[in-house]
């Protein structure tokens, strides 16, 4: 991806993301690289490592949106966000505004990549469901017997309901298949629910709609955290985060 002076390279290294930066950051190219980086992250990942050599800093405060990344990674799916930079101008940068203190970063992407294989023990589970009616009452099944497996009995009921809501707006009102992800770390489960419409979710409050349409109000009153973020593809991943004992 390009836009203006920068270009965006993204490639896999097992479950990891390996973003590479050529060009200038700053104010004229921060959204798409904003964008870009969301993009990485909805399609979870174990980790978004952002490579940096190749760039220059054209407006400091442009490289906050590192730091943004690594707060929405930290709700959800709570994968590592990392930075990788050799010394020089850019990481004198990252020194002086304390961004190196919030995301971590290392010298090269081989040290980055290394660092993921320290990070605490994960759980996760996926289920592919049809644009069908069926499918809310396959989603709660599956999270009822993961959450057992699992054994986070506290999270089982708000992560049915979750599930439920989510998969019904995608197959029902997006019209679209989903992809039902359950993650576990920590004692914090993200359930994400990708499907192929592109249209944000809306929350609507209870007695707007005549029927149904009511799902992300759920989500919104039950969820410690919650979002969506565009995909590669076109679609969207929504996300929402319980946590055992919150």
């Amino acid at each position: 991806m390009t836009s203006s002076s920068l270009t965006v390279d993204v490639t896999q290294h097992g479950h990891a993301t390996i973003v590479r930066l050529s060009g200038e950051i700053g104010l004229r190219t921060g959204q798409h690289l904003r964008s870009a980086l969301l993009k990485c992250l909805a399609d979870e990942p174990s980790g978004v490592i952002v490579e940096l050599d190749g760039t220059t800093v054209g407006a400091p405060i442009a490289l906050n949106t590192f730091g943004m990344l690594a707060r929405r990674a930290a709700e959800w799916p709570g994968v590592l966000v990392a930075l990788a930079v050799s010394d020089g101008t850019v990481r004198d940068l990252l020194r002086r505004t304390a961004l190196d203190r919030t995301v971590p970063t290392f010298s090269t992407v081989a040290e980055a990549i290394r660092a993921l294989g320290t990070m605490p023990e994960r759980h996760n589970a996926v289920m592919e469901l049809p644009a069908e009616v069926s499918s809310p009452a396959q989603a709660r099944r599956f999270v009822n017997d993961t959450c057992t497996a699992w054994d986070v009995d506290g999270l089982r009921q708000d992560a049915c309901l979750i599930a439920s809501e989510l998969v019904e707006n995608a197959v029902q009102h997006g019209r679209s298949r989903a992809r039902l992800r359950l993650d576990l770390c920590r004692g914090v489960l993200t359930i994400s629910v990708r499907d192929d419409a592109p249209a944000p979710p809306v929350r609507r409050t209870v007695g707007t709609a005549p029927t149904g349409g009511r799902g992300v109000f759920i989500v919104d009153v039950i969820a410690r955290a919650w979002g969506y973020a565009p995909t590669w593809a076109g679609g969207k991943v929504v996300w929402a985060v319980l946590a055992d004992g919150a």
